[in-house]
């Protein structure tokens, strides 16, 4: 009897024992499991996107959004290293010096400049063309990406904690030069300034023309030497000779940076301005600029 009741106290001390230790693992799990919900938050963003993204036959990755009925694509453009501004010196606005810059997360860029047809169906109005919105102020292209995140918002076409954004400085240049794709180029996308660029020469007119009539760069991106300026998300401003991260001149001025040239001006006599370091201060604005946008992943 007495052998009996010992057994049943070592069963009983066995189980206890265990669903202690099983407590422990489970709550010990549970930590875990905390810590890889911390990661995935931090990842979520990247793989939110990478779930809406398609790829080509080049490997480029794609998102088309589609608000109000009218859609538009941004291209992926991966966090790299690369040397932004140039030494040339015979131009009106300095690029000089030529520096290092990183770019430490991916971002999309639109795959042309905002669009009227885009413009009309976050602000309103009858413009339906898919020529590039020109005649837009700095401060306007922020006011129409305030409200293009809004509706984006409300239609849930981006997640609450993303924001559309003029592209820096910076991520214009490098996305302008390919990325991490880049093979050097002069202009965005080759050598031949007529293979990717509208000007006045090859166009005939002096005001931008539609979106994608010449090839694009190697990630996929058009228009972004020619037909329209672009505004950036940078006041003006010189370069520092320093290496810098994820770079932004936001110390105030009357001038705004714009990029990329525009059909008014002649190649012949300013093809500086068409090249992917070429740059250009305004403080107003006229049919000749435009902008695209961008989205930090």
């Amino acid at each position: 009897m007495k052998n009996s009741l010992k057994i049943i106290e070592i069963i009983i001390g066995i189980l206890i024992i265990g669903f202690g230790g099983y407590f422990m693992l489970f709550k010990d799990s549970n930590k875990t499991m905390t810590k890889q919900e911390e990661v995935m938050t931090e990842n979520n963003r990247n793989e939110s996107f990478s779930s809406k993204m398609t790829g080509d036959a080049s490997g480029l990755k794609t998102t088309t959004f589609t608000l109000n009925n009218v859609d538009f694509k941004m291209v992926r453009v991966e966090a790299g290293t690369f040397t932004m501004g140039s030494s040339d010196t015979n131009v009106d606005f300095s690029e000089s010096p030529a520096h290092k810059v990183t770019l430490t997360r991916d971002y999309l860029i639109g795959e042309t400049e905002v669009t009227e047809k885009l413009w009309s169906a976050v602000m309103g109005g009858s413009g339906d063309s898919n020529k590039p919105k020109t005649s837009v102020t700095w401060s306007q292209a922020h006011d129409f990406i305030t409200k293009l995140n809004q509706i984006a918002h409300e239609q849930k076409v981006i997640d609450d904690d993303l924001n559309f954004a003029l592209p820096t400085e910076a991520q214009w240049e490098f996305a302008a030069k390919g990325g991490n794709l880049s093979k050097g180029y002069k202009y965005s996308g080759s050598d031949n300034i007529d293979e990717v660029a509208v000007t006045l020469e090859n166009s005939g007119s002096n005001s931008p023309v539609e979106v994608k009539t010449k090839k694009p760069n190697e990630l996929g991106l058009y228009d972004m030497s020619g037909n329209a300026y672009e505004w950036v998300d940078d006041y003006a401003g010189d370069y520092s000779s320093e290496a810098q991260t994820d770079p932004q001149n936001i110390i105030k001025s009357s001038q705004y940076v714009k990029r990329g040239g525009s059909n008014y001006h002649s190649f012949n006599s300013e093809s500086y301005l068409f090249t992917t370091t070429g740059r250009y201060f305004y403080g107003s604005t006229d049919w000749t600029i435009g902008f695209r946008i961008a989205l930090q992943c």
